[in-house]
């Protein structure tokens, strides 16, 4: 039984990934006929609001995109990024539902945004928020310390079979976890002792610093990259969990860890812009439009290509039938494990 829940799961999420290479249409805030300027775009200064703690994916990614914004203009108000963690992310979301109607508010979301609104039982769900963009899929890699016995991801996977591995990730019940939930259940390991952290930045230095005796992380490859080419080195990826080796940037030519045993490539990271709930079509259209900008901007393809990023644009009624899939993935995902 548990077998076949895996393969169904595993079936959706490479159909999932598939869709993601399909571009979604970008509407366009001149084509809203009666809206008054005022009412399209900010008319103050604009709270880009990052759920995880700085130094993590999220607050790299949010700092380059809002970097991006201020240099071509793409913005007539300041869009200033904001650190709202805690509750793995509950804190960020319910500050951004609690301002509906309100374009100065965005946020910058992943996979905990289903995860946590699920497990937490929050009084909303994630398609009550104004869908803004995908800007790309972020993958995961297996990363232990520089001085790790381990060579390989089989190395890992024959430890992990023997005893109970200490791993750290990004908070209780979130997508790390589910990565490990799903390592053991697939290679038929000792469950992992499983240490949350407040974002990727902490879980990469519990990693380099074995705090806790923390052996290994699922960071994604921009939350290792720091500790990757530090001088000495801090930490190494053994594998990515892609389908095949990254062909440029700073891990061209990293071993899939399919092909060293653990058959898993088909769960990534979204890298998504939000809203609050109630944004007008106008608004929404004109948020979309300042990230198309920003997806087509040199510097973000650049960006994308340094950090491993999987390049994705949607939006529209391709991304709310992204946000519906991903919605419906976590729900299995937390019922499997016994989440919820």
């Amino acid at each position: 039984m548990r077998r076949s829940t895996v393969a169904i799961l595993a079936v959706a999420l490479i159909t999932l990934t598939a869709c993601a290479s399909q571009t979604g249409g970008t509407p366009s805030p001149s084509g809203s006929a009666g809206a008054s300027p005022a009412a399209a775009q900010p008319t103050r200064p604009v709270e880009f609001v990052i759920s995880t703690a700085p130094g993590g994916g999220s607050d790299i990614y949010a700092r380059a995109m809002q970097a991006i914004i201020a240099s071509k203009n793409f913005s007539p108000q300041p869009v200033q990024p904001t650190n709202k963690e805690g509750g793995s992310g509950a804190v960020a979301f319910t500050y951004v539902y609690d301002h509906k109607g309100d374009m100065h508010y965005i946020m910058i979301t992943l996979n905990s945004f289903f995860t946590t609104i699920i497990t937490q039982k929050l009084p909303y769900k994630a398609t009550d928020f104004t869908p803004i963009a995908n800007m790309a899929l972020d993958p995961f890699f297996l990363w232990v310390n520089d001085d790790s016995p381990w060579k390989t991801a089989q190395d890992f996977v024959a430890a992990a079979q023997k005893d109970s591995l200490t791993v750290a990730g990004t908070g209780s019940k979130q997508e790390d976890e589910a990565l490990f939930d799903r390592i053991a259940d697939t290679m038929k390991t000792k469950p992992f002792t499983y240490v949350p952290q407040t974002s990727g930045a902490t879980v990469a230095a519990a990693v380099a610093g074995h705090q806790g005796g923390v052996v290994a992380s699922v960071n994604n490859p921009s939350e290792g990259l720091a500790l990757y080419q530090a001088n000495p080195k801090k930490m190494r990826p053994l594998c990515a969990f892609l389908p095949d080796s990254p062909k440029s940037g700073p891990y061209t030519g990293l071993a899939t860890c399919k092909s060293q045993g653990i058959p898993i490539d088909d769960y990534y990271i979204m890298r998504a812009i939000m809203a609050p709930p109630g944004l007008s079509p106008q608004q929404q259209a004109f948020w979309v439009d300042v990230f198309k900008k920003v997806y087509d901007s040199d510097e973000w393809k650049k960006f994308m290509t340094d950090q491993t990023l999987n390049p994705d644009f949607r939006s529209g009624l391709d991304f709310r039938q992204f946000i519906l899939q991903y919605q419906q993935l976590h729900q299995d995902i937390a019922t499997k494990f016994k989440w919820v």
